[in-house]
């Protein structure tokens, strides 16, 4: 597996590396000082199986990097780092295709994690405060009362609250008593309904609508 680590401050990089190859000693990891040296590894031929990229850069900023990569390499999970924990900076990367967004405070475990879960392709993980923003800014914003805009039924809210929990469609049918297949036929009217087109979109939408717990961390699962 090669992973490349994209941030302008050396000392980050390096540290950064240092992580990779402890949780993934067989890792190829290359670092590049920012996004233009980033595109043009890529350019060159050379296979990455996946980005950590920083989101505020000098030159062109993460963010960007994030939609320059989405571009030309659309299965390529981007893990997107920051110091930066703002609700604005986290539903742009994920409106992007981020496969997660981690602050720089994270635990080598958290970054683990995040790893496994974007190179399985099973969903996004996000660091507890950044959650923590999303919910407060949909308390305090203007997104209250969206669950009933939407029409969600009950069991529709159930589900999609089990969803952002990060919850298997096996286990929300053992949970609600239900068979996998109306769960699956449950989540296709909750995803018509939010104007979404997959698991992490609903996910986040539930946080925004203030649908179940806020989790610790977002994890979610196909």
């Amino acid at each position: 597996m090669r992973i490349m680590i994209v941030d302008d401050h050396a000392l980050v990089r390096r540290g950064m590396s240092y992580v990779v190859k402890e949780g993934y000693p067989d890792a190829d990891v290359v670092e590049a000082e920012s996004s233009a040296v980033a595109l043009e590894v890529l350019h060159g031929g050379a296979k990455v199986d996946m980005a950590l990229v920083d989101v505020r850069m000098p030159d062109l900023d993460g963010l960007e990097l994030l939609r320059a990569i989405k571009a030309e390499w659309e299965e390529m999970p981007v893990i997107m780092l920051s110091t930066y924990e703002n609700a604005p900076y986290v539903k742009r990367a994920l409106a992007d295709g981020a496969a997660g967004y981690l602050l720089k405070d994270a635990t080598p475990e958290d970054l683990a994690q995040a790893i496994n879960v974007a190179m399985s392709g099973s969903g996004s993980v996000l660091s507890p405060r950044v959650i923590q923003n999303l919910f407060e800014e949909q308390q305090n914003g203007s997104d209250g009362g969206r669950r009933n805009e939407y029409s969600l039924t009950q069991r529709e809210n159930d589900i999609l609250a089990q969803l952002a929990e990060g919850r298997s469609n096996r286990e929300i049918a053992q949970s609600l008593f239900l068979s996998e297949k109306t769960v699956k036929a449950h989540l296709a009217a909750i995803f018509r309904k939010l104007g979404v087109t997959n698991r992490t979109q609903a996910a986040m939408m539930a946080v925004q609508m203030g649908v179940g717990p806020v989790p610790g961390a977002l994890a979610v699962n196909d």
